[in-house]
């Protein structure tokens, strides 16, 4: 089959011979520019928000397309074929909210006046139909929850259209596909509070199959981007453009896909009257079947004075109200920190301590906020502001443990300052008349073997304070093994925990000082008391002189 290559406006497509042609090219519409009929909708794309609840809107586009359909010679930019030369075309329009959630609306076209060549090329003697209608398309906007913009909000909006094309259109006069088209779609856009609305448009335009000159021509993805700006918001003047198009899904293995697009710029009024007016033009991408040359339009969009919508499109009109600048924070003590979060507003603090001045009962230098024993100096060793040693109730507390080489009773040298801050209280503090010097060992080992070894780790430790000054009748010792743990002996850390060593201060006495506590190793090594006999007194820990 010989077949002659030829370009519209740029893109290579294969025009038959007069007499295949007539044979297998099929006929479809071939208006791409279709517009939307709510009064703040950009032309042919789509904003997301529903018009007002029992609102209505009703009006007309009318636009003049220059060459949408027309065949060149390939290698040449010499016009071949007009098949559809010129079309002034006048869209009727007319839309619906209900619940501030929907919107329906219809578009009835009417082609007003079309030119071609003498179509015999293509299979039909004559000349194009001039005047004919189009397909009647109906059309529904629901918004997605979540996503459902106020009027004279700002923020993102989202709605699902849908759309059905009626074949009430002549496919041979090129305004109709001659069958039920669907148009299902997604809208998103975004507004700012100046006024200005970018929207993006994306859907499917589910139509029967068709070849015409060469090119696969059926089911397509649409798409477009639109953008509002304000001119003079107060007079309702604003700026309108978009971009949009589509693009078939199937073609043949070997031809470049059409992607017929058209850029509009337009110029809009709200009128007072309820009276929308745009007038615009634009071009198409001289890349495809059904773009145009040149695309000039003008439309009017009524909205009666009634409605909610039109008292939407005044609000729309109204510039937003400058914000007022709230007050200097209220900080007379400039610490930064204002209103009721300062405790302490007449005095300045850091913000850690609610704007209060820090305190530092104990002069250590560390703050009582921070400070894990405020009062208590920390002293030149002492960590977190608390000391090696401390007296708090019936106990000399200590900030480590004592330690002791593993299973001996030597002291290791870590533990010298600890033992030496300890004896520093003892002699700080004469009123104390007796420590008890308590060692406890972890769940190790046998009961004998734990008594002894913390017997002799108490002895070690007491005559470490003997030898720091510490008179002898203030000292007594005793080993407890394992019998007072203070965790689970579960875990490596529990038993760490349970080998310590603690410094018990004994109850004041009047008059001469008793004898040590007993040893309770030494009540481990009772023999068992016999029947009618007393049981035996159990041996008397040893004193401070017998550990030496």
């Amino acid at each position: 089959m010989k077949r002659s290559v030829l370009i519209p406006l740029g893109l290579a497509v294969g025009l038959f011979t007069a007499g295949l042609a007539s044979a297998q090219d099929a006929r479809f519409d071939v208006q791409a520019f279709r517009p939307l009929g709510a009064a703040q909708d950009l032309v042919g794309v789509g904003q997301t928000r529903p018009i007002s609840h029992l609102s209505v809107s009703g009006g007309a586009y009318l636009n003049f397309a220059l060459d949408p359909l027309v065949l060149v010679a390939a290698g040449t930019n010499s016009k071949s074929l007009s098949i559809v030369g010129n079309r002034l075309q006048l869209d009727i329009m007319a839309s619906v909210g209900l619940l501030d959630w929907i919107e329906l609306g219809l578009d009835m076209p009417l082609v007003m006046f079309q030119s071609s060549d003498n179509l015999e090329a293509i299979g039909t003697e004559g000349f194009i139909q001039s005047f004919t209608p189009g397909d009647l398309r109906l059309t529904t906007k629901v918004s997605i929850p979540g996503l459902r913009r106020e009027p004279a909000g700002s923020g993102w909006g989202g709605a699902l259209t849908f759309g059905m094309g009626l074949p009430t259109g002549i496919q041979d006069a090129f305004t109709s596909d001659g069958a039920t088209t669907w148009t299902p779609g997604l809208m998103m856009d975004y507004r700012w509070e100046s006024g200005i609305l970018l929207a993006f448009n994306a859907g499917f335009w589910l139509r029967p199959p068709r070849e015409f000159a060469g090119v696969k021509w059926g089911n397509a993805a649409t798409f477009g981007i639109g953008a509002e700006v304000p001119i003079v918001r107060g007079w309702g003047v604003t700026a309108v453009s978009t971009l949009s198009g589509s693009t078939p899904l199937d073609k043949f293995p070997d031809d470049v896909r059409q992607i017929p697009a058209e850029f509009l710029l337009g110029l809009r009024w709200y009128s007072g009257l309820g009276l929308t007016f745009t007038v615009g033009g634009g071009a198409g991408c001289g890349c495809a079947l059904t773009s145009p040359t040149l695309r000039l339009f003008t439309s009017v969009i009524w909205v009666p004075a009634i409605t909610k919508e039109y008292e939407a499109i005044e609000r729309f009109k109204e510039p937003p109200e400058p914000k007022t600048p709230l007050p200097p924070p209220v900080d007379p003590d400039g610490d930064s920190v204002i209103g009721e979060g300062d405790r302490c507003p007449t005095a300045a603090g850091p913000v850690e301590n609610g704007g209060c001045p820090d305190t530092d009962k104990d002069n250590d230098a560390v703050v009582d906020r921070l400070d894990r024993c405020p009062e208590h100096p920390a002293g030149l060793r002492g960590r977190e502001g608390c000391p090696l040693a401390r007296i708090e109730g019936n106990k000399i507390v200590i900030l480590d443990q004592v330690h002791f080489a593993t299973d001996q009773d030597v002291i290791l040298p870590e533990s010298f300052p600890i033992l030496e801050e300890v004896a520093d209280e003892l002699l700080k503090h004469l009123e104390i008349q007796r420590v008890l010097v308590e060692a406890h060992t972890d769940a190790r080992a046998s009961d004998a073997y734990n008594y002894d070894l913390s017997r002799r780790r108490a002895a070690s430790v007491m005559n470490y304070l003997l030898d720091s000054g510490i008179a002898v009748e203030r000292l007594c010792s005793a080993g407890f093994g394992r019998s007072r743990p203070v965790a689970s002996n579960d875990s490596e850390s529990n038993m760490a925990l349970n080998r310590r060593v603690e410094f018990t201060i004994q109850p004041p006495v009047d008059g001469p000082l008793p004898a040590c506590p007993p040893d309770p190793a030494a009540e481990q090594a009772l023999p068992p008391v016999k029947q009618g006999k007393k049981r035996q007194t159990a041996e008397p820990a040893r004193s401070a002189s017998d550990a030496r």
